[in-house]
């Protein structure tokens, strides 16, 4: 199916050449009402297209009355309707954050509208604004790193990333948290990945498939620990699809029984033994955080 946010209009799916051909469009028109535009990175090698997404920041046409704590959302729809030369556009009821156009496709031949999604990131500064774009490039990917390096102790979230302090967790876990750092190089740094899914990298599934398990903090036994967990099931199918293949066909298929060859160290105690490495990298990189990491 295509884009589903305007269910009055037929909004199929795209050809890629159709896909980019609006995405071009919108862009320009979009890059004269916002400071930062990006379309975050796609997954490779998709067959079609559902809408087009964008992520934005720095409303260039606010109120003059508009304070940088409240965005003129009112204002930022009705400019980016008229920008798109359409009548359909709304902000998102559940997902405040997004934006939701409809236009009609290009050309004569074409008797459809395309759905075009802008997320906005509130905080427009290029920090926030280039993290939130590493959290949604490669559909989320983000979220898989997120999974692997949660139990080791680190947390990805909107503010940034975070080492929690084991004693302090159980009873408190955002208490236990220490903010790291907000640059994704950093965290990639931190888990041993080279910059590619910061930059269009890859060419196929496989290719990022096999990036995120060259990762140190790669386990296969993580994931079917995660997988016996139903509501960690139903929150990857509803909140991460486009990973349901990685987790439960790609992994089990590159490493039969959610294992390495050689592996006999039990998940828990090498969750134990790597957050303890986890822990020793992140002070050598960060030194600075450790005084707050250790009076929690």
């Amino acid at each position: 199916m295509g884009g589903h946010a305007f269910h009055y209009l037929y909004c199929p799916r795209m050809s890629p050449a159709l896909y980019l051909k609006v995405r071009e469009q919108t862009t320009d028109a979009l890059r004269k009402l916002f400071k930062h535009v990006v379309v975050p990175t796609e997954l490779p090698s998709k067959p079609d297209y559902g809408d087009v997404d964008f992520l934005v920041a720095g409303f260039l046409q606010a109120s003059p009355t508009t304070t940088t704590a409240a965005l003129d959302w009112p204002t930022m729809v009705s400019k980016t309707k008229d920008a798109f030369n359409t009548v359909h556009g709304r902000r998102g009821h559940l997902t405040p954050s997004v934006m939701y156009f409809a236009i009609p496709a290009p050309g004569p031949e074409n008797d459809f509208w395309v759905q075009v999604d802008v997320k906005v990131c509130e905080e427009a500064t290029k920090e926030a604004f280039e993290w939130m774009r590493f959290k949604l490039n490669y559909a989320s990917a983000a979220k898989m790193i997120g999974s692997l390096i949660k139990p080791l102790g680190l947390n990805i979230n909107p503010e940034g990333l975070h080492i929690r302090v084991e004693e302090v967790e159980e009873a408190n876990v955002p208490g236990s948290m220490v903010l790291v750092t907000k640059d994704a190089r950093d965290v990639l740094k931190i888990v041993g990945l080279d910059r590619r899914i910061l930059h269009a990298g890859f060419a196929t599934k496989e290719e990022l498939y096999e990036y995120l398990a060259s990762s140190w903090l790669f386990n296969p036994a993580h994931f079917a620990k995660r997988l016996e967990d139903a509501k960690y099931v139903a929150h990857l199918e509803e909140r991460a699809p486009p990973w349901v293949p990685f987790v439960t066909q790609w992994i089990p298929q590159h490493y039969p029984g959610y294992r390495f060859g050689d592996q006999d160290l039990p998940i828990e105690a090498w969750y134990k033994a790597t957050r303890a490495a986890v822990k020793e990298k992140v002070f050598t990189l960060f030194p600075s955080i450790a005084p707050e990491f250790y009076t929690k």
